[in-house]
């Protein structure tokens, strides 16, 4: 069994991702783990900057390279934000994948919060993203390369991509 994480790194992998700008927090503890020995992670002192970096990254000739902002839950989702805008109003690729808490621990109406630093990524960046999705459950290698594909064009954008935490640590075949 494999956890699901590492199967995201595989398949980022397959897609040409070799960097990834992040800012650690427990809402990613299992994606980071998965990710670490992948890609070259590149640590920043703030999400907007892991954001700024992967755009501009993906903006310069690296020979195919593509590189991710891994960011956590809550806040850490919420600071990339300003990214994520100025990558939509520009047509700039750029795939952020965000922790999220438990998927047992997602907020119902009319609760505000119910699982730790739990904010709905999703909804906050639909407008300014061209998808932005919260993964409750695994899906298969084709529904999440297509989600990544979506970032490069036709009309290129940001991607936001939501993996609950229980999620990130599922034990896969």
């Amino acid at each position: 069994m494999t956890k699901y994480s590492d199967l995201l790194g595989e398949w980022l992998i397959e897609m040409g991702y070799t960097h990834c700008f992040f800012v650690a927090g427990g809402g990613i503890m299992h994606l980071l783990d998965g990710f670490r020995s992948r890609f070259e992670c590149v640590p920043v002192v703030h999400e907007m900057t892991a954001g700024i970096c992967a755009e501009h990254f993906n903006q310069c000739a690296h020979h195919g390279q593509r590189a991710f902002a891994l960011v956590t839950t809550g806040p850490g989702l919420t600071n990339i934000v300003t990214a994520v805008a100025g990558c939509y109003v520009e047509h700039r690729e750029l795939l952020v994948i965000a922790g999220q808490v438990k998927s047992t621990d997602l907020l119902t109406h009319p609760e505000r919060q119910r699982g730790v630093q739990e904010v709905d990524g999703a909804a906050i960046c639909e407008p300014i993203s061209v998808h932005s999705e919260c993964l409750r459950a695994p899906i298969s290698r084709a529904r999440f390369m297509s989600l990544v594909q979506l970032a490069q064009g036709p009309h290129p954008g940001p991607v936001v991509v939501e993996v609950c935490l229980d999620v990130q640590g599922a034990a896969v075949d």
